[in-house]
Parts: C-alpha cells; sequence; structure tokens
C-alpha cells in the first residue's frame, strides 16, 4: 500500500497580544504566506482552503517573506536562525541558512533584485544584519537602534534606500549598497511597530503605538507629513500600500482598518470588524495588499478579506490557532476539531472537497483544552479541561446548550453506534449517560481511556497502567465481566472492532496488540513499529484496516487480515500527530488527521490489491 498528501487545512496566523503579524504575498499574486508554531503556510489567495507547509525550523517561526523573483522565501524563527529555501520544488530545497542575530528574527525584507537580505530582530550584540542572500557574505551594517527592532523595508528602485523601527520610539534611514547608517528619525512617541516603502520607491510610511502615521521621502528620509483626520485611536501594527503607490492600509488595535490617500492624505475608507463576540479579538495586527485583494489580520487569527468599494468584509477565514487535539468524523464526512485553546470547528469535507474551509461550532463552547470528541445520528458530545461535557449538533454547527459537570477532569470519552450511552473517563470515575445527557450510571473506578462496543454492550476502559477492564453495560449499569492485563506498557488508547469481538489496544512503548473480547487472548502483537506514545486508534467502516497515530509524528495503516501489510506516512505532524480517523463516504481509503502544528490534512491510501 502507499499514500498521498491530498490536502492540508491550514492553521490562522499565531498571534500575540502588543505583537504585529507578518503576511507577504508571491510576486506573482496567487499565494500569500504567514507562520504558526514551526511552520511556514503558503496559501491560494483566491481558494485559501489550499494550502501547503514548509516545516524545517526547528524553533517557532516568526517571519517568512517571498523574494521578489518568487523563487526563494526567507523565513526566520525565535532563535536567530534564518532558512532561504526554493519555491519550485515541492521538497522546497534549503539554499542557505544563517544566524545573523543571537535573538528572534522580527522581520525580513529582500531587495529588488533578489540578491540582498536584511534581517532586524532581538539581538544581543546587534539588532540587525544585511547580507548576500548566497554567499551570505556582509552587505552593510544596521546600526542606530538601542532596543528591539520590529520592521524593515527596502526601497526596490537604485539607489537603494532602507528603514527600520524600533522599540526604541525612532526610526533608522539607510543609504546603500552596501547599507549604511544615514539618520535617525524621532517623530513617534512610542513603539514604533512598521514602516513600509511605497512600490514606485517615492515614500515610505512609518506607524506606531502612539496612533500616528507619517510620510516621508523615499530618496532623502525627509518628513513629508503626518496623516491626523480620521486616524486611529489605538496602536497602529501594520501598513501596506497599494500597487500604484497611490493609499495604503493600516490595521489598528482600534479593531479597524483604515484606506488612506496620499494625495489628500485623508481616510479613504474605514473596515470594522465586529465579528468575535470578544472586542479583544478584533484587534487588527496585521495586513497586506496584493493586486485587488486586501487582507487585515485579527488578534484572534482570523484573516479578513476587505471590499475596498463598499467598506465591508466580503469574506472571513477561521480556523484553529493552536494545536488541535481532538478529532471526530461524521457519517457524511464532516471533520469536527477541538484544540488547545478550546475552540471547536466544523469542517465539510464530505461536501466542499478542495474548497473546505473552518465553520466555528456556535453557542457555548469549552473554555479550555477539548479532550475528546465523539458524534453519533447527528450528535455531537465533546469533553475538555473545564471539566465540562457539552452536547450539539452537527447539522448545524452549533451546541445547544447541554453541558454536564464532570466534577473531575475528563479524560476521554466514546458514544455507542446508536448514540444510546455515552461513557466519560475520568481521573475518579467512570460516567454513563443517555442520548439526552441524563446520567444514568457511574463506576467509581479512575479511568484514562474508554471505549464502546458498538452495539453498547460492552464498555472497555483502562486507568493508564497496563490492565484492561472488560464491563458489561445494562442501561447504564456496569459490571466486571472479566480483565485483560496487557504485559507490554501503559495503555493510552483502545477501539472497539465495528463488527467483531476483537479491541485494539496502544500503549505507551508505541506498540498495537489486538485481543480477542471473549477469550482475553491475544490476536496480533506484530504490529511494534511506532516509536512512542499511541495517541489514536481507528477502524475503517469495513473494519479491515485499522489506522494509528503517535507522538513520533508517524500514522501507520495497518491491514487486519495481512499484518505485515501496511503504510507509513512519516513525519504527517510537526512534533506531534494528535489524532486520526478514517473517512466513510470516500472512493479511495481515506484518513485525516490533526497535530500539534494545528493543521488537519487529509490522506488518501492506496489499497492493497
Amino acid at each position: 500500500m502507499s499514500y498521498t498528501k491530498k490536502y492540508t487545512f491550514a492553521p490562522l496566523p499565531q498571534t500575540n497580544r502588543g505583537e504585529a503579524v507578518k503576511l507577504s504575498a508571491d510576486p506573482k499574486g496567487k499565494t500569500f504566506l504567514y507562520t504558526n508554531g514551526k511552520s511556514v503556510f503558503i496559501r491560494d489567495i483566491e481558494n485559501p482552503a489550499l494550502a501547503t507547509e514548509y516545516a524545517e525550523h526547528t524553533a517557532r517561526v516568526t517571519v517568512a517573506r517571498y523574494s521578489p523573483s518568487g523563487f526563494y522565501i526567507a523565513s526566520g524563527d525565535i532563535n536567530g536562525n534564518i532558512r532561504i529555501w526554493d519555491t519550485v520544488n515541492e521538497e522546497h530545497i534549503l539554499k542557505s541558512t544563517i544566524q545573523p542575530i543571537s535573538g528572534r528574527i522580527s522581520d525580513l525584507a529582500w531587495d529588488s533584485e533578489s540578491k540582498r537580505i536584511i534581517a532586524v530582530g532581538e539581538g544581543k550584540e546587534r539588532f540587525g544584519h544585511a547580507f548576500m542572500f548566497d554567499s551570505l557574505s556582509s552587505t552593510g551594517e544596521i546600526t542606530g537602534h538601542s532596543k528591539v527592532v520590529n520592521h524593515v523595508s527596502i526601497r526596490q528602485q537604485r539607489p537603494f534606500r532602507a528603514v527600520t523601527c524600533a522599540d526604541d520610539m525612532s526610526v533608522v534611514f539607510y543609504h546603500g549598497v552596501p547599507f549604511k547608517y544615514q539618520k535617525t528619525i524621532r517623530d513617534h512617541t512610542r513603539f514604533v511597530n512598521a514602516v513600509e516603502f511605497s512600490p514606485n520607491g517615492d515614500y515610505f510610511v512609518s506607524v506606531g503605538a502612539d496612533g500616528k502615521i507619517f510620510l516621508y521621502d523615499g530618496k532623502t528620509g525627509d518628513k513629508i507629513d503626518e496623516f491626523t483626520e480620521g486616524g486611529h485611536t489605538g496602536s497602529i501594527f501594520s501598513v501596506a500600500w497599494s500597487p500604484d503607490s497611490t493609499q495604503f492600509l493600516t490595521s489598528a488595535a482600534d479593531c479597524t482598518a483604515k484606506i488612506w490617500d496620499v494625495s489628500s492624505k485623508s481616510v479613504v475608507q474605514t473596515f470594522t470588524m465586529n465579528s468575535a463576540p470578544n472586542a479583544v479579538d478584533n484587534q487588527q495586527v496585521g495586513n497586506l495588499w496584493q493586486g485587488d485583494h486586501l487582507l487585515s489580520v485579527s488578534l484572534s487569527g482570523e484573516i479578513n478579506y476587505l471590499d475596498k468599494n463598499s467598506g465591508t468584509i466580503s469574506r472571513s477565514i477561521d480556523g484553529h490557532t493552536k494545536a488541535i487535539t481532538a478529532l471526530a468524523v461524521s457519517s457524511d464526512d464532516t471533520l469536527f476539531t477541538g484544540s488547545y485553546d478550546g475552540r471547536v470547528y466544523a469542517w465539510n469535507y464530505g461536501s466542499a472537497g478542495d474548497k473546505t474551509m473552518a465553520v466555528h461550532m456556535e453557542g457555548d463552547g469549552h473554555s479550555n483544552q477539548v479532550t475528546s470528541i465523539a458524534i453519533k445520528n447527528n450528535t455531537l458530545i465533546s469533553a475538555g479541561m473545564d471539566d465540562t461535557v457539552r452536547q450539539g449538533a452537527t447539522t448545524d454547527k452549533k451546541y445547544n446548550g447541554k453541558i454536564v459537570t464532570t466534577g473531575s477532569l475528563p479524560r476521554s470519552l466514546a458514544t455507542s453506534a446508536d448514540n444510546s450511552i455515552t461513557v466519560v473517563a475520568t481521573g475518579d470515575n467512570m460516567q454513563v449517560y443517555d442520548a439526552d445527557m441524563k446520567k444514568i450510571g457511574q463506576e467509581d473506578t479512575a479511568s484514562s481511556v474508554v471505549d464502546v462496543q458498538s452495539n453498547g454492550k460492552r464498555v472497555f476502559t483502562s486507568d493508564g497502567q497496563n490492565n484492561i477492564r472488560v464491563l458489561d453495560n445494562d442501561n447504564g449499569k456496569l459490571t466486571l465481566n472479566k480483565e485483560i492485563v496487557h504485559g507490554a506498557g501503559n495503555v493510552t488508547v483502545l477501539a472497539s472492532h465495528p463488527e467483531l469481538n476483537i479491541l485494539a489496544v496502544g500503549d505507551n512503548g508505541g506498540r498495537i496488540y489486538l485481543y480477542d473480547v471473549e477469550s482475553g487472548e491475544t490476536v496480533n502483537q506484530k504490529w511494534v513499529f511506532h516509536s512512542g506514545r499511541i495517541t489514536a486508534l481507528d477502524w475503517s467502516t469495513c473494519g479491515c484496516f485499522l489506522v494509528s497515530s503517535s507522538v513520533d509524528t508517524n500514522i501507520y495503516v495497518w491491514n487486519k487480515d495481512k499484518p505485515f501489510k501496511k503504510v507509513a506516512i512519516k513525519n504527517a505532524h510537526v512534533d506531534v500527530v494528535n489524532s486520526v480517523r478514517f473517512l466513510h463516504k470516500t472512493e479511495q481509503l481515506t484518513i485525516a488527521s490533526v497535530g500539534q502544528d494545528a493543521a488537519v490534512r487529509i490522506w488518501e491510501i492506496q489499497k492493497p490489491e
């Protein structure tokens, strides 16, 4: 068997309060990119559902920029490392790597010849460095600042000029090449967050935490004017020029984005963001102007497409920003994902295909990490670290208000195929609920993992050690049938076969055993190729295949009838694969996976002959 990675559904940009988000556009106008975690995500600007990921950094990536040629991308991380890699090959072959400063990279800028790069950020010996992208030799000195540098821009015409801004409330202007300090500009009264040359090189503009906007001559660095009429009432985090250099877009903490006209020095259009219930989430912290597309990023990570003619939001791209920790698939192949920050989203893969986008579950959701999600008969049940289990409808993507307080951390949950019972495993006990979330039973034994036989007659559980308890269910009353001792390691996952009396068991050593439930004997103990804790197991609808995920970043698809036949998907996600599930209605054997990189991936498996 072989596999194909069909889609990557990207997370939103990673945001931090008080920091700007850097977006960069493909010079051809087809894609844009940003960072989240250790990855750089490249998304189609017309159809953002289409995305690819670059995941070769070993630390959190802070910025990535296309070269003007479009053939290379430079990306920097919190450790001061910059990787320069090509965009032509799917493998994104590494061109060179450098550590220009000893701390976080805040921003990068290419010159118009795609030869030179200026990197700025938070260093110990210096706050910036200019170098050749291929030989890495120095092309000047970035001096004049006394605190972390936030942004850099290079004039794209000769004679080259460069400008930087910093937390020391100053803007520094450089002549080049080589780049040399020319003068310091101190017009702002608070942190300066962004500076940007116009595409024609005639101007550059600076914006800061004082809400002020200044326009300068692109060749001399002399101040032309300040934009005051109709200005922002909060910190301005980002600025982007129109392609014709007549207007620019600003995004600010007052939850607005504004288009400014250079000739009249006034606001042309104001966009007000009010979609999120929390006003802080609507702060605008990043933007991009690429062709006819104007994008502004909210502190929640949401990407807003702005219609400059009507002054409205034409569309908003939602999704996860934190690690996805739970996954379930409905009967129509809609994916439901829960994350570290309590968000739950639906992905209509079954009907949308390559246009699949995230839809937020409305209603009273979780306030902390989602630990488990189960779906049966159009009902979604989720458990979270807020010590609650919540119920919702998969059809209208909304929680219905049924909330159960578990009394202790719900570590796992499972439902029967007919949704007659839901069993929740907690650190203190195991709780049984009916279809209306009414508690009908409790077994006072600490449990960490649980699964339910498809007919609801049996419940399988473990306390995280090496014993598995098989319990008979009689309308919520659980009676011990037998105990199976799993001598290989501590049990982390259980998965009951959809038709046969077989139980799949995964442990913290990366081993997967199959047990006969009636006899308690081992059916298969040959699946031992994972090198770390098993995080999820799932049987295909036909019961012929089992898929597993692990903290080793790998996914395996196993053949029950041919135990030595397997598919290995190496490095499926950055750091950890948290969950994996089979889809139901696809012609090919298809699986969905989620992980620490906050991405959702769809894989097609070629069935054996």
